[in-house]
């Protein structure tokens, strides 16, 4: 067991991680919230380790303590420091959308209710690209419930304080699995050959180019990779890679939300994209997750 601190970009609040983790529905089960901290599993190899997080006592960022059967190497432990890092993004720069949506009037109220918000994302690039793999002609209980299913069977556990935490899987074991596995875990054919398609075709990219490299050469990458549509190379971008670049707000959930917060008409999609540029995605997480959060008698409701 070893504590250490994870700085996190400015302006970061713990207690909005913590509020956006509560209603993370894709990955429900997947964490546990206690006394204002939250333990998760992350994947080491054949092993899992518990990351404890907790607020950090001074400064911006979190406490972080690493429960493992044996001693971690500095290497192993910078790996979960990373990954941690990623999930709750910490390292996210907000400066731009912040300034573009300080000086807009209608997110004023939802900007104070979300002070401090960062993205919270799926834990793994594994996680992700099998959740929307799975929720492809489905529906989100049913995506998310078939992913917990995958993590019990095939993922590495740990059990702290007598509660056992399971690691979601690496794309390797997942698209290790017979096509017989992959059936009883997707619920049919169809959909266990899309799962296939995209955890082989995303296990095959480099995850640090995905990250970091050029957003288009990346998003039309993903775009080539059978079983990835627009839907799918969009939330993988940024619901699981962290990348504001884009965002398609065509969609309905996308334009209630704009409608509610705007007004009718609200803004089009293009007229949102031009005034949040490459910072357009920090625009859709914060109207997608802090709808619920203003007060009752700020005059908007954000869609869900």
């Amino acid at each position: 067991m070893s504590g250490d601190i994870l700085a996190a970009t400015e302006p970061f609040s713990f207690d909005m991680s913590l509020r956006a983790l509560a209603g993370f529905a894709p990955c429900a089960g997947g964490h546990v919230i206690t006394d204002g901290r939250v333990r998760k599993a992350f994947p080491l190899g054949p092993e899992a380790v518990v990351a404890d997080v907790g607020p950090a006592r001074e400064g911006s960022g979190v406490a972080l303590t690493l429960h493992a059967d044996r001693q971690l190497l500095p290497t192993e432990r910078a790996a979960v420091h990373r990954a941690v890092a990623h999930w709750l993004g910490l390292d996210d720069d907000l400066s731009a959308f912040l300034d573009v949506a300080g000086r807009d009037p209608a997110m004023a109220t939802l900007l104070r209710a979300a002070h401090g918000l960062h993205q919270v994302r799926f834990s793994s690039l594994a996680e992700g690209a099998v959740y929307f793999a799975l929720i492809q002609r489905s529906t989100q209980w049913y995506a998310a419930a078939r992913k917990r299913r995958i993590a019990a069977a095939l993922g590495p556990s740990l059990s702290v304080d007598g509660v056992e935490h399971v690691a979601f899987p690496s794309l390797a074991v997942v698209a290790a699995q017979g096509d017989a596995d992959l059936i009883r875990f997707a619920g049919n054919r169809l959909r266990a050959r899309r799962l296939r398609e995209v955890v082989e075709g995303v296990a095959a990219l480099d995850e640090e180019w995905l990250r970091t490299g050029p957003y288009e050469e990346v998003r039309k990458r993903l775009l080539g990779l059978p079983g990835v549509g627009p839907f799918t190379a969009h939330a993988l971008l940024l619901r699981v890679l962290g990348r504001p670049d884009g965002a398609p707000l065509g969609m309905a959930q996308f334009e209630d939300a704009a409608r509610e917060v705007y007004g009718d008409p609200p803004p089009s999609p293009a007229e949102l994209h031009e005034a949040y540029g490459s910072s357009i995605g920090w625009w859709a997480y914060y109207v997608r997750t802090a709808r619920s959060w203003q007060p009752e008698d700020s005059g908007l409701s954000i869609a869900a």
